[in-house]
């Protein structure tokens, strides 16, 4: 790869287009105006500047910055989508990255050095200068920690994206210096037909195909050939829309109707050899703003055209699903927000597959997608938002079925809808048993079996379980964060690593910045523990989890003792936070007002018993969790000895298959029949190591508590 730019990269701000880009800080900013970027996507971005003017392959990006054996080609075009989403660029109408088909991605926007003075979060305020200059050498940027920002800026960025998918494509304009494509296709835009021939009719047919013919002309390789309005039509004009039609690889024309208040646009290309057609698009939209109807129609066809005529693009959609263009970009924008982990994102993520559902029925990646950010959402949502998530997965799984009643994508849905009703997990345990005992089962199933095993304390078999699954590869989807579910066996010291790595590419996800407070917190670290916890306010819009931190932190702090006023009032109330509630209870060792309160848990919040029990338990004292009562309630909800003990069956039957081989913790405890309270994964050591944190915590709370006494 020749290194074409005289740019060197180090912390200092660099200019590119409009955007001045901070790698110190991982933002960039354009208007005064703050976006963040993961360091992965700062480290892409930067390459892509470093060597601007050249062609960076795939291969290059994976040697260069992910330098994994298991990264693939979809790592890296995932990469790009992210960093053109905060680019706020478009891949076919690119003014930023430019896609060079079956080669890689080349930068196209000027550059240059920028001198900015502003505040330590890399914000501006000025811009005193922008100058060609040399920059000394690129950062490592992976060892940085995203830094907080606004929710409702973030939630003003999203509604501002949203806004540029239907004005960008008419709007932006190519640099003078964009690479010249290899080959140049040509289009000749034909007058729109006005199907019911009136003036008003006429004109809006004349304004969509002007508003085509100046958004397709911002695509680098289309030549678009096109001569006066039909309205304006001379015998000259009409000589040059014959040549145009010679000339031409692909004719595009269409027609205009308006009945009931309500337009119908019919857009329609053909091969100019032997008019085979290629593309056809039908849009119906309210009459509601004549110019506001004309340039969304624009907009679409614009998109699904560069998308059409660019080979490598076209293949990617075919591999994902579908023939569609402008159900491919929604799709791929859906996936986007969905591996950003939080509830905003979540919502994007659905609305985003939803309309790519609409534009192409049978897109199954699609309704795919759709039931994993609906059930991402309901794990961090309340009992109304679970309820109406569960209910658009029975819904997606109903039309995958009449779609497909063969799909391997049902067992998947039908896995996700049974972890969403919270009380089926013995069904879910039977249906997973069954899958791995017929020696082909589906790719998650390995991955499910693993996180029913972590409930359930065994994390060694856990451990094993994971070792057997496999990453999603390019063209997949996959309704298990594997990642995750690793991370979950760490010891708290690890886990803080693991997940600050995970918070790097994740920058607002909202369970693992909690769960890096609580462990800060219990080895000690409460400043940097209230870091993360305002990060994850942030971003909780429904505050359970924000609730389950807080608590969590302030026990470990000495700030919650037993039956005090503090106790009471970190109390909540609501349905929502009686999990919250006994997880406290039992932490200061009040087992009666802990079992109240989960006796009292909904069905739709039996999910978190299941998921999250295991790590709270860690810090219950030793007499909560040997008490006979609190065993009782675990077994009566479906959590206790006999839960644990099919799991153990479970593993004991497969093993033929698996390979993974009962503990001896587990062996022990089953042959007793009594529960496994501790997980079988860590060593005496870590045990000891941990312990001794949670003793320190506890004696610091003693000692808090007897000052404030006297």
């Amino acid at each position: 790869m020749t290194n074409q730019s005289n740019i060197k990269l180090d912390n200092s701000p660099v200019t590119i287009g409009q955007w001045i880009v901070s790698p110190a800080t991982c933002t960039i900013i354009k208007n005064d105006r703050e976006t963040k970027i993961t360091p992965r996507s700062m480290d892409v971005l930067l390459l892509l500047i470093e060597n601007a003017g050249t062609v960076v392959s795939p291969a290059d990006f994976l040697d260069t910055i992910w330098r994994s054996p298991i990264a693939t080609d979809h790592a890296v075009h995932k990469a790009i989508a992210e960093l053109r989403s905060a680019l706020e660029d478009d891949a076919h109408h690119p003014v930023y990255i430019k896609t060079v088909p079956k080669r890689g991605y080349t930068l196209i926007a000027e550059l240059s050095r920028s001198v900015v003075r502003g505040d330590v979060n890399g914000a501006s305020d000025k811009t005193d200068a922008m100058q060609p200059v040399p920059i000394a050498q690129a950062p490592d940027s992976l060892g940085l920690k995203p830094l907080p920002q606004s929710f409702w800026r973030r939630g003003l960025l999203a509604a501002a994206l949203s806004a540029l998918v239907v004005i960008v494509p008419l709007t932006w304009r190519s640099p003078v210096n964009t690479p010249e494509a290899e080959g140049v296709v040509k289009l000749a835009v034909l007058p729109f037909e006005s199907r019911d021939f009136t003036d008003e009719n006429q004109i809006l047919a004349e304004g969509i195909r002007d508003s085509l013919i100046h958004g397709l002309s911002k695509i680098g390789h289309l030549q678009v050939l096109s001569a006066a309005n039909a309205s304006h039509m001379t015998p000259a004009g009409t000589a040059a829309e014959s040549a145009n039609l010679s000339e031409a690889d692909h004719i595009l024309q269409g027609s205009v109707m308006i009945a009931d208040g309500k337009l119908r646009v019919i857009v329609q290309m053909a091969r100019s050899g032997d008019g085979l057609s290629e593309y056809s698009e039908q849009f119906d939209l309210p009459m509601n703003d004549i110019f506001a109807v004309q340039d969304q129609i624009a907009s679409n066809v614009v998109s699904a055209l560069s998308i059409y005529l660019n080979d490598a693009e076209r293949s990617q959609m075919l591999d994902w699903g579908t023939t569609n263009p402008l159900a491919y970009e929604r799709f791929l924008r859906g996936e986007f927000y969905n591996n950003q982990f939080n509830p905003a994102d979540w919502e994007r993520a659905i609305s985003d597959h939803q309309a790519a559902i609409e534009l192409d029925p049978n897109f199954m990646n699609a309704y795919h997608g759709l039931a994993t950010a609906a059930n991402n959402l309901a794990v961090y949502s309340g009992t109304e938002k679970i309820n109406q998530m569960y209910e658009l997965v029975l819904g997606v799984h109903r039309e995958v079925s009449r779609i497909d009643p063969d799909s391997s994508i049902l067992d998947s849905i039908h896995a996700i809808k049974l972890r969403m009703q919270g009380s089926s997990y013995i069904q879910q345990e039977i249906q997973l048993r069954e899958q791995i005992l017929s020696g082909n089962p589906p790719q998650f199933a390995m991955a499910h079996y693993a996180l029913l095993l972590i409930g359930a304390r065994m994390y060694k078999e856990a451990a094993e379980f994971l070792n057997l699954t496999s990453e999603t590869g390019p063209y997949e989807i996959s309704p298990d964060e594997v990642w995750s579910y690793r991370i979950s066996v760490l010891t708290p010291s690890d886990a803080i690593l693991a997940r600050k790595n995970q918070l790097q590419q994740r920058p607002y996800h909202v369970g693992f910045l909690g769960s890096v407070a609580a462990n800060l917190a219990m080895l000690g670290d409460f400043r940097q523990a209230h870091i993360y916890l305002n990060q994850q306010r942030e971003v909780d819009i429904e505050g359970i989890l924000e609730h389950y931190t807080e608590i969590t932190m302030s026990f470990l702090a000495g700030d919650i003792q037993p039956g005090s006023a503090q106790f009471f009032a970190a109390l909540r109330e609501h349905p929502d936070f009686f999990y919250n509630n006994g997880m406290l209870s039992f932490m200061t060792g009040d087992i009666e007002r802990g079992i109240e309160y989960w006796q009292n848990l909904q069905p739709e919040q039996l999910r978190r018993l299941f998921n999250v029990t295991h790590d709270a338990e860690k810090y219950f004292p030793d007499h909560v969790l040997a008490s006979a009562d609190y065993q009782r309630l675990l077994e009566a909800l479906g959590a206790g000895v006999s839960w644990q003990h099919r799991l153990m069956e479970g593993v004991m039957q497969m093993e033929e298959i698996t390979g993974v081989a009962l503990s001896r913790q587990s062996s022990e405890a089953y042959e007793r029949g009594e529960l496994m309270t501790q997980n079988n994964l860590w060593s005496e050591q870590q045990w000891a190591e941990f312990n001794h944190h949670k003793t320190q915590r506890t004696n610091q709370a003693s000692t808090l508590s007897a000052n404030r006494i006297h």
